[in-house]
């Protein structure tokens, strides 16, 4: 069975009353203000990387090793406004994203010797990027901070036994880019996105709880016109 904690209604506060203020605050002040919609794919991996040797008594294997394979391909699609003053511009972002990436999960020290399998790894979030950026002609540098709300995930763990994990509702990262503006109308961004805080604290087997470090990592090609 799997539990996961819902994200608490004061970190959705701040994470929109971030977004409001950076979309609408004093246009006058930093010049154009311009909105659009924007959509592309994502390439998500994962840093999980755990073995588990003091496994409880009830389970029919020794050791549960978990390991993060190949990047697999989302996509993620929404609004984004854009405040500019000369080459200086703040670009707040609202999408939802979908994700995945690919675990191993081996059972080690079963009947049949070890028994492996590769696991889908699967998530479905808002992300809310504030990104800061400096122009140079039609192309632009980029950097900034990520907050995502988690919707709905699939947990790589269905291969182990009487299992829960846990994932916080609400995580924080970063996100560093280029990007291309043409024809006043398309722009076009290439970014990674790194993570500061867990994706998921513990892993419960049976009756014992582990510690474990689960961090997404993505890189996002999307393409964005304005309205």
């Amino acid at each position: 069975m799997l539990s996961v904690r819902k994200p608490k209604p004061i970190v959705m506060k701040k994470l929109t009353l971030i977004l409001l203020l950076s979309l609408f605050a004093l246009p006058t002040v930093f010049g154009q203000l311009q909105f659009g919609i924007k959509g592309g794919i994502v390439s998500a991996s994962s840093s999980l990387d755990k073995n588990i040797t003091d496994l409880p008594t009830t389970v029919d294997y020794e050791e549960l090793k978990m390991k993060a394979q190949d990047a697999k391909v989302g996509f993620q699609a929404g609004l984004f406004g854009r405040i500019s003053l000369a080459a200086l511009y703040v670009q707040p972002e609202l999408l939802f994203t979908s994700t995945s990436s690919r675990i191993k999960v081996s059972q080690i020290g079963t009947n049949e010797g070890t028994v492996s399998t590769i696991k889908n790894q699967e998530f479905k979030k808002i992300d809310i990027p504030i990104m800061v950026g400096w122009k140079f002609g039609p192309a632009r540098l980029q950097a900034g901070p990520v907050g995502s709300i988690m919707l709905n995930q699939k947990s790589a763990l269905e291969a182990a036994y009487d299992y829960k994990e846990e994932f916080n509702g609400a995580s924080w990262g970063y996100q560093v880019g280029v990007g291309l503006d043409l024809l006043n109308t398309l722009t076009v961004d290439a970014k990674y996105e790194g993570s500061l805080s867990k994706l998921g604290e513990s892993v419960s087997i049976g009756d014992r709880d582990y510690a474990i470090d689960n961090r997404p990592n993505q890189f996002i090609v999307t393409v964005g016109l304005f309205f």
